[in-house]
Parts: structure tokens; sequence; C-alpha cells
């Protein structure tokens, strides 16, 4: 599964150069944050998924009735440019709100909608629970906690709608190979992109052909023609060349064990990591450190 959460803990982890004795200690600190975030990410989607499925709706309609709730009546051109998608695509949610009598158009303004009292409620019901018990776990931290907290959550933020902006010029401008390769019946643009994207998510652990398949809504069959057809490549080889890639950044930039390596990129064993570093590279992962100290 693609964790963006963890992957921010994962880069600020590089980007840190820890000294002596304090490097294993903020290692695994940074791993648990990681580990936390990505979970918390997950329940979160989770619970998303029951409620839309209590409230008969698409989870990403959700999203919809959010801005509608905070930010009042909008139209359809609002809501799709405050959530970056298209309007036939916020307009086809819209008719699935107000079919379901969650939404109304405003009274006295026929362009905007806005939430009906029997959404509001549904709102309150699912989510104030949770609310509840989100402020009782933080009344336990004094302001000084509760304040660093605050800060790191603004800065991660702040990371990763930076990313996001620079993932949509990827949309906004897709390569002209990649279109080539799609009239050829290779992938689309987007569909190679969030494979691609998944890739480089999940490098250090297992991934598996109906995993990537699934990115590109194909069978496993079908999307491994299309995938070399895009990519020049098998994907097992794509993955491969990814994490040797990995593991050259980790044995030039960081003072980790090749075993540590082997492990952060999916090798799994040292042993493995060596033959195919080997292989791809004509260096073992040990003179290819020593060329770079």
């Amino acid at each position: 599964m693609l964790h963006t959460a963890a992957g921010m803990m994962g880069a600020m982890k590089s980007q840190s150069k820890p000294s002596g004795a304090a490097k294993p200690v903020r290692a695994s600190l940074s791993q648990a944050i990681g580990r936390a975030v990505s979970r918390f990410q997950d329940s979160s989607n989770a619970f998303d998924d029951v409620a839309a499925e209590i409230l008969a709706l698409d989870r990403r309609d959700l999203a919809c009735m959010t801005m509608l709730l905070f930010g009042g009546a909008a139209s359809a051109e609002e809501l799709a440019g405050a959530l970056h998608v298209q309007r036939g695509i916020v307009a086809t949610t819209l008719e699935r709100l107000q079919l379901a009598g969650y939404a109304r158009f405003a009274p006295g303004n026929g362009s905007r909608i806005e939430l009906t009292e029997h959404a509001r409620k549904w709102i309150e019901r699912i989510w104030a629970p949770l609310r509840a018990d989100g402020n009782r776990l933080l009344d336990v931290y004094p302001v000084q906690q509760l304040t660093i907290l605050a800060g790191f959550m603004q800065q991660a933020c702040d990371v990763l709608e930076a990313q996001t902006r620079q993932l949509r010029t990827w949309l906004e401008a897709p390569s002209s190979q990649a279109k080539r390769s799609h009239l050829r019946g290779g992938l689309s643009p987007a569909a190679l992109r969030r494979v691609q994207l998944f890739v480089e998510a999940n490098v250090g652990g297992t991934i598996h052909l109906h995993d990537l398949a699934a990115r590109a809504a194909l069978s496993p069959y079908h999307f491994a023609r299309a995938f070399k057809t895009s990519a020049g490549l098998t994907p097992r080889i794509y993955v491969e060349q990814r994490r040797i890639e990995q593991a050259k950044r980790l044995l030039t930039e960081s003072t980790q064990s090749l075993a540590q390596v082997a492990m952060e990129v999916g090798f799994g064993t040292q042993s493995r990591l060596t033959s195919t570093f080997k292989r791809r590279t004509g260096f073992t992962p040990g003179e290819y450190r020593r060329e770079r100290a």
C-alpha cells in the first residue's frame, strides 16, 4: 500500500545527519513515527470507507461534503477549483448528494449548493464521537508538547502540499513518450505514474505483480505487456532497477551496513543485494561505496 506520510518521514530521516550514539535512537524514533503515521493514515481511510458506506455514498463524495460543511454554500465551479478535480466529477457528486437528501440548492441562489439538515445530523452522528475522543486524548498533553506537535503538523502539511502541487504538474504536462506508448497499447500516462509512485513508496517491501496491475486497473497479464510497452522494461526489471538506485543513494549518503541497506531497499539479504548490484553495475556494494567515499 502507498503510504504518503510514511514516505515523508523517510525523507526527513534521510535528510538528518545525527552523529554518535544519537543515530540509532533518532533512526528508531523516525521509523516509529513513520509507522504510526502510516497506521493513522490507513485507519482514517478505513473510517471514511465505512462512513461512506453508511451514508450510501462514494468515499470521494465526502470531500465535497467537508467543503460544504466548513465553507458553506458553493457552486460546482468553486468546489472543483478547491478540490482540484474536473467540474463534471463534482457535478456528478452533487447530483448523488442531492438524490440522497444530503445537499440542495441554496435558497435565493440557484447556482450554489448547501448541505441539508439531514446531512448535518448524520455528520454529527458519525464524526462527533471521534472528535470528542480526540479532544480527550489531546487534553492529556501539556501546552508545550501540543505546541511542538502543532508546529510539526503545520510543517508536514506545507511539505506535502508543495509536493502535491509538483505532482499536479505531471498531470498537466504528460510526456510525449508516455502519450505515444499509450497509443501503441501501453499504459495511459496517469496509470504509468500511479504504478511508478507505488513502486517508489514501497520499494523497501514486497511488491507483487498483481499490486502493480491493480494501480492500472488491468489483469496481471495485460498489465505486464502494457507496462513493458510504456517503460521499455518488464515490471520485475523496473522494480529491481529502482531498488538498485535507492541502494546507490544509501551507500553514498548513509553509513548503514550492507545488510541494513539490503533490507531497506527490499532485497531482504545482503547476499541478494550483492549479487544483483554487481550484475547491474559491475561493482559490489562495498566497492561502490569505497569508490565514492
